[in-house]
Formats: structure tokens, sequence, C-alpha cells
């Protein structure tokens, strides 16, 4: 019998309130303001090219692509950070939260609001 699967997921609070979940569906995903970012945060501080998500083995690992405004993982600047369920990732003033839900049954698209 298999594993259930993980949906790794990123939640951003936008300063208006509400949630936009990206699904995190590749093996690597670019995180910044430009139109063509997987995970696509439309602030004005946040870099075109912010940092970039690596799925490595079960995890996905934060990776600063040398960003003006810094990334941070639980308030900590980061260059590179595995990352853990709950720990609260910041692009420039965009605050985000990584979540991993095991099983079949937690929709990440239930979140947004």
């Amino acid at each position: 019998m298999s594993a259930p699967a993980s949906l790794h997921r990123i939640v951003w609070q936008r300063s208006d309130g509400a949630a936009v979940v990206f699904a995190l569906t590749q093996s690597v995903m670019l995180v910044g303001r430009d139109s063509d970012a997987d995970v696509r945060i439309e602030e004005p501080l946040v870099s075109r090219a912010h940092a970039r998500l690596e799925r490595r083995g079960t995890e996905y690992v934060l990776i600063d692509l040398g960003s003006t405004n810094l990334t941070r993982v639980n308030g900590e600047p980061v260059q590179v950070r595995s990352l853990q369920d709950g720990d609260e990732l910041q692009f420039a003033r965009a605050v985000c939260v990584y979540q991993v839900r095991v099983g079949d049954g937690d929709s990440p698209e239930g979140v947004a609001g």
C-alpha cells in the first residue's frame, strides 16, 4: 500500500485580508512579482525574481535569489533554508505561510477567500 500524498502550498495573506493559495506542484518554482513567476506576489517591494522553491526528496527548500528586500523564514533572513510545516515566509513585506497536508481530502483551493 502506498503512502498518502502530501500537498505542499504557500498561503499569502494579502494586505487587504484576502488569502491567496499557491499549490506547490513543480520541482522548481519561482517566487516573485514577475508575471511569469509560479508564486506571484504582487507587492511593490518584492523583486521580480525574489526567491526559488526547490523540491528535494519529500521537502521544499527556499533559496533567496539576491533580493534587495530580503527573504525571511520565521523572522530570520535566509539564503537557503529547508521548510517545515507552519513556517512563516516573508518576501519583503509580503507574509506567507508554508503548509503541508497529508492525504487527498484537503483541497488547497478551500483556503482562498
